[in-house]
């Protein structure tokens, strides 16, 4: 027998041994490390989905909202990716956006999945929080709402519509309802409301929030339904200057003093030097200097399914691909193979201005 033949050999039987197995935690982590050693993907654990890219807000950050949600999936296209996650061992699925909560039937699409026995977690605006809430606390094992201004006029400022009431209401009828669901916020910071850490922890504490995240601005041209030609010098407009990214180390540096509990209680992510990376991010974009440094491995751990069926390795990198051409398993197996192999996170220009790394290893708990 030819080595090759007996390399495919052995990886069938290996393929058929992991398959009579229960994928637990520690089996999947372990899988994502064989996923980045062989480029293979022996299990994708988390599967990010977006079910529409139309928005209810207008952030200054984002472009999904001018989407008209006309190239959405439609239901049997989602019902056939629903059915591909048991054999690629898929636990977790985020819905993102976009708005998933705009879509008529996000509720149905979610049932999809969650007969295929996938554990459900929502990122929303929270504007429609409120109205939907039952129906979210039947589905999600965890929510995250978007929480950019800590007053009614910076949440206005920064997500162009006035909402910042509605999402408290959402936030409370969902612990009304679910008291154990996990609901936190994510804010992410920019020249309009880098002044505020410490007043947005205060204010997820003040909501009831379980804990509060943050992110700097991603401002790609591509990214976040931006277009190259029109809407790139609008996101560079969030970018801080030198002066505003020393007021932004003063800043931090205050609310890790101010609000040491809330870091070191986890009601807060980021802790210490992963906070401060944020104001490196935005002084590396003014200095030209190296970007603080990423470990990601999202690409052999996860994949993005876009609302039109687009296929990514991350919200960041390009396209490798979409399942209206050809399912998504058949997808991991080519380009996204070719994709893993040619991708050095530490030197890739695209890795290293990133916004939202994802790191699996053998201890993670996402899920």
């Amino acid at each position: 027998m030819r080595p090759s033949q007996a390399a495919r050999q052995a990886k069938r039987k290996l393929r058929r041994a992991l398959d009579s197995l229960q994928p637990s935690r520690l089996l999947l982590n372990g899988l994502v490390q064989l996923n980045v050693r062989t480029h293979r993907t022996w299990a994708l654990p988390i599967l990010l989905y977006a079910p529409t890219f139309r928005c209810n807000s207008r952030c200054a950050s984002c472009d999904y909202w001018r989407s008209d949600g006309a190239n959405d999936l439609g239901r049997d296209e989602v019902a056939a990716l629903s059915r591909e996650l048991p054999a690629l061992r898929t636990k977790l699925v985020v819905f993102t956006g976009g708005e998933p909560l705009v879509r008529e039937d996000v509720f149905d699409l979610a049932d999809l999945f969650l007969a295929q026995g996938a554990t459900l977690h929502l990122l929303t605006s929270g504007l429609a929080l409120e109205r939907h809430a039952r129906a979210v606390a039947d589905r999600f094992a965890a929510v995250t709402v978007s929480l950019d201004g800590h007053t009614r006029e910076l949440y206005r400022e920064v997500r162009g519509v006035d909402g910042l009431e509605a999402v408290e209401r959402g936030v409370r009828r969902l612990k009304q309802l679910r008291p154990d669901l996990p609901v936190r916020a994510r804010a992410t910071l920019h020249r309009k409301n880098f002044h505020a850490v410490s007043a947005l922890v205060d204010k997820a504490a003040s909501m009831g929030l379980d804990q509060i995240s943050f992110l700097t601005a991603d401002v790609g041209p591509s990214t976040f339904g931006r277009s190259a030609l029109s809407v790139a010098p609008a996101a560079h407009a969030l970018l801080l200057d030198a002066t505003e990214v020393d007021e932004f180390e003063r800043v931090i540096d205050k609310a890790l003093v101010s609000h040491a509990a809330a870091f070191r209680d986890g009601r807060v992510a980021e802790r210490g030097d992963r906070l401060r990376k944020l104001a490196g991010y935005y002084r590396a974009h003014r200095d030209r200097t190296p970007f603080p440094r990423v470990e990601c491995n999202a690409p052999w751990a996860s994949a993005v399914v876009e609302a039109d069926g687009t296929v990514r390795p991350c919200f960041f990198q390009p396209a490798v691909g979409s399942i209206r051409e050809k399912p998504l398993k058949a997808i991991l197996d080519d380009e996204m193979v070719r994709f893993r192999r040619g991708l050095d996170v530490g030197c890739d220009a695209t890795c290293q201005r990133c916004v939202c790394s994802l790191r699996v290893g053998m201890t993670s708990r996402l899920w």
